[in-house]
């Protein structure tokens, strides 16, 4: 019987919620445009409508695109015909890898614990490349060609470094000569507080390169500072040389949580030229930079992948002490104003509350302040507007909340000052701004209120859903009666079954528990290799990834082993729990130097296969040696 009262309420609350809800969630995808040449980029753009309550989004399948920028983040509501609603979206920018019609499936995402999927979206891809006035190609943003100025134009960019001379080794030439490198304005902030991540690309070569890879910036509120055409050129001296200097990604960055974050590589993909030296260098030299034909014998191409060491911004989080009451998450320097559309209206019309927040912080994620209307006077939702410059850092600008309002009874009345409170970073303190006091009077009027646009007017017509809920208690009533009956039958035909079903998943329960136990004791007598994706990279033929795998999984092991949060693990920490743990001092001092090794591998864009498997080798050694000096205890 119990069965039967929880699922008959379940559903009754489930009518309940259908019929007093108002506006429904909706979630949908869109790409625009929706038919680009193949060297042209399309906006996925997936909204999720009148909830903010996400809680978990999966993105469709992107595999025949390059993710050019995103996921970036937006925020807002709008109103149209007196319908208001509030919006989450989640766009990319995304470049196709080849011609064709394309079909982008469906996402999902989970609002308030229920599923909702999006409908696909066709994109065609011309196979032909975009043209500007000229005639030319116009370079996409991943395809940035990186080319030197002829030597008339710009004598001093004219390296000589391109020229290949007899015994020059080539990745070595290409590791002196060029490298990707992130740069930001600063390494700890608050939450909320903007940070500028740079990505410049380094190079003394000829080359053309290619973003495979952008970073996601996962953690943060982005806004990119370079448009998706644009890139930005100069020069600069890099350890005592000077370089051509590409920036290829520039955003701010407000952090939407304190902790250590960290910034993630790009990857550029870099097809470089070089010429041989010899007889007839000049002459080749003179046409590579005048873009005429050369000795194709003179050429030699090579493709270097490049990326960026990671970068960890440590978020502060927002100071406890003397925080307001009233703060809702501001952070930058901030003014407020209150204004009423109208000082004197009838009881039958409806008056605006118009408060407009300037300055500069995190303008975009500031939200309405909180009102304390007076008793007699009926708020609504406010209408936001934003008139912000997001170019500059941090972003400044203005915000404006209308609030719409009703007063039925005639009189004089008096709105309270609006307080709004924010977190000054420079001073590292709380401030408040304030407005004064506002009057107004409300004469009576000749009819009953009418309500605007913005007040979801109670001159439209009653639909057939609030006709449905003004006589909600009868509807309920009956249903719930007819389902009380329905389910009453349905449980004890339940009731018989279930009996059965048990006895029968008592059997599997038992024989289950035998094979687990089989399978178990030839997993203790089997000793698990806490390098096994590494060893298999290893031993295949064709393995790229065999650093990454080797540097994940040795810190995953020692983060299990010493209970360090895998972010953390890093020389310092390892030296902590080494000497907390009893490791020797050799040993400590030979897992640096290997870790150290692997990080310098890693971050080198040539392949080396002659230092594999002694990494490999000694960092087994490196786990045996941990393993015999810890106690069995801890192992």
């Amino acid at each position: 019987m119990n069965l039967f009262l929880k699922k008959g309420v379940l559903l009754v609350c489930t009518l309940l919620v259908a019929l007093v809800t108002n506006a429904q969630v909706m979630y949908k995808a869109s790409i625009v445009p929706s038919q680009i040449n193949k060297d042209e980029y399309a906006t996925l753009r997936l909204e999720i409508d009148n909830s903010t309550n996400v809680q978990q989004l999966k993105p469709p399948s992107l595999k025949d695109f390059n993710v050019v920028s995103g996921p970036n983040q937006e925020m807002g509501s709008t109103t149209v015909n007196g319908v208001s609603k509030v919006y989450i979206a989640i766009s990319y920018v995304l470049q196709p890898k080849r011609a064709g019609k394309f079909i982008v499936g469906e996402s999902a995402v989970v609002v308030s614990g229920k599923l909702y999927k999006s409908n696909p979206v066709n994109l065609i891809v011309k196979n032909e490349s975009a043209r500007t006035k000229s005639g030319q190609a116009s370079p996409p943003l991943s395809s940035l060609f990186l080319d030197v100025p002829p030597p008339a134009a710009a004598p001093k960019e004219n390296y000589t470094d391109y020229i290949l001379k007899k015994g020059e080794n080539v990745p070595e030439k290409v590791n002196r000569n060029m490298q990707l490198r992130l740069q930001t304005n600063k390494t700890s902030c608050y939450v909320g507080e903007p940070v500028i991540a740079t990505y410049k690309l380094y190079t003394r070569l000829k080359s053309e390169s290619k973003m495979t890879k952008a970073p996601a910036f996962n953690g943060f509120s982005v806004i990119d500072l370079m448009k998706p055409d644009e890139s930005e050129e100069s020069r600069e001296t890099l350890n005592g040389r000077e370089y051509n200097v590409y920036t290829v990604r520039k955003s701010q960055l407000y952090p939407l949580q304190d902790g250590e974050i960290e910034l993630e590589s790009a990857t550029l993909d870099n097809r470089i030229v070089f010429i041989k030296d010899g007889a007839g260098a000049e002459r080749n030299t003179q046409n590579f930079f005048n873009g005429y034909p050369i000795d194709p014998d003179a050429i030699i191409n090579q493709t270097v992948s490049l990326s960026n060491k990671p970068l960890t911004i440590h978020v502060k989080p927002l100071p406890e002490a003397g925080k307001p009451g009233g703060f809702n998450g501001a952070v930058g320097k901030f003014e407020i104003t209150a204004t009423l559309e109208k000082n004197s209206f009838g009881s039958d019309e409806s008056g605006k509350l118009l408060v407009t927040i300037y300055g500069a912080g995190n303008l975009q994620l500031v939200t309405a302040p909180e009102i304390n209307w007076p008793q007699g006077i009926e708020a609504f939702d406010a209408k936001v507007q934003d008139e912000y410059e997001s170019a500059t850092v941090p972003v400044s600008g203005k915000k404006k909340f209308v609030f719409p309002f009703t007063v039925n009874a005639a009189g004089e009345y008096k709105l309270p000052p609006v307080r709004f409170s924010y977190f000054d970073p420079a001073t590292a303190t709380y401030k408040t701004d304030s407005t004064k006091p506002i009057s107004f009077s409300v004469i009576k009027g000749s009819t009953q209120p009418s309500y605007d646009i913005d007040t979801l007017s109670k001159k439209q017509p009653v639909s057939f859903s609030k006709k449905m809920f003004s006589n909600r208690e009868w509807i309920i009533g009956v249903i719930a009666l007819l389902m009380m009956a329905g389910l009453y039958t349905w449980s004890r035909v339940e009731r018989k079954a279930r009996i059965k079903k048990k006895i029968g998943e008592e059997k599997v329960k038992i024989q289950t528990e035998k094979e687990e136990e089989v399978k178990l004791q030839v997993v203790a007598e089997k000793p698990q290799n806490p390098l096994q994706k590494t060893e298999e990279c290893l031993n295949s033929t064709d393995c790229t990834a065999f650093y990454t795998l080797l540097n994940g999984e040795l810190k995953s092991w020692m983060a299990e082993k010493f209970s360090i949060d895998l972010p953390d693990v890093n020389s310092k920490k390892i030296i902590h729990a080494f000497d907390k743990a009893g490791i020797d001092n050799i040993t400590t001092l030979k897992v640096q130097q290997l870790m150290q090794e692997i990080e310098w591998q890693l971050y080198t864009p040539f392949e080396r296969n002659d230092t594999m498997s002694d990494l490999y080798s000694r960092a087994q050694s490196f786990i045996q040696m941990i393993n015999n000096q810890l106690p069995v205890a801890t192992q």
